[in-house]
């Protein structure tokens, strides 16, 4: 299901990022639209936690992860703040080029995983994936540098 999962993800992140584009393009400034967007989110999480009864177990749920608390932090904090960027490049250029280059953002999960956790997800196919990613990136910044 992981990949029925991812994309999925994939498939909504496209309908969300031509339409925030729309939105942003007529007006609604990242900002503003970063602030309904998680509202909207964190709206949509309680109600789904309410929904499968698992409102209860949320703060158990938070002290459970422990030492690794900061973890946590970082990964709640470094996503906001990546939507908001996203949102901002969007509204400097449009929804397709800021995601184009978005798209390498699994090099950098990659390095940190190896970096703080010294997990290692890399093979033959993994470095070929990298560095057409990485190359795809190249291409689409130097043809649209105005």
């Amino acid at each position: 299901m992981w990949f029925v999962y991812a994309l999925s993800a994939a498939i909504i992140w496209g309908i969300s990022y031509a339409a925030s584009g729309r939105a942003i393009e007529r007006g609604v400034s990242p900002l503003v639209f970063f602030t309904l967007y998680a509202s909207v989110g964190a709206v949509m999480g309680l109600c789904a936690l309410a929904a499968t009864g698992k409102l209860e177990t949320f703060p158990n749920e938070i002290r459970a992860v422990g030492k690794d608390w900061t973890w946590l932090a970082v990964a709640v904090v470094t996503s906001g703040v990546g939507a908001l960027l996203i949102y901002m490049a969007i509204g400097e250029k449009n929804a397709t080029l800021a995601s184009l280059i978005e798209i390498s953002y699994p090099l950098f999960v990659a390095f940190f995983a190896w970096l703080f956790f010294r997990e290692t997800q890399f093979n033959g196919a993994t470095i070929v994936g990298a560095v057409l990613i990485m190359s795809g990136v190249g291409v689409v910044f130097l043809g649209n540098r105005n």
